[in-house]
């Protein structure tokens, strides 16, 4: 099975699909035409591991106790906890929002960007 990999097309939206062309011709059917080649000049791949972004999904109870009242906590990169509003969000890896999804690929990760 081919690893998924990770797309981003627009600031803070990110896709996991096989592939260039499978992400590609999925984007255009699915979430906007691409016309011109400028409408790629933006678009980045990367490996799951290599970038992040702030999620609630994967919240633990141990991270509702670790934030408690607060704002934010800090533990020094993929893990750090963060309150926008009501909701808890932990920064992490792609990888770690990927991992074990049973989906239909291509798709879009949730995150809070």
């Amino acid at each position: 099975m081919e690893k998924l990999k990770i797309f981003q097309l627009e600031e803070e939206v990110w896709y996991a699909a096989h592939n260039l062309m499978e992400f590609l011709n999925w984007y255009d059917k699915n979430i906007k035409p691409i016309e011109a080649p400028e409408d790629l000049k933006e678009l980045q791949m990367f490996a799951p591991e290599d970038g992040c972004t702030w999620s609630s999904d994967n919240i633990t109870r141990e991270d509702v106790e670790a934030l408690g009242e607060g704002i934010e906590l800090d533990r020094g990169g993929s893990g750090n906890l963060k309150r926008f509003g009501d909701t808890i969000y932990k920064l992490q890896t792609f990888s770690e929002l990927i991992d074990g999804e049973d989906r239909q690929v291509p798709y879009r990760i949730t995150g809070k960007g």
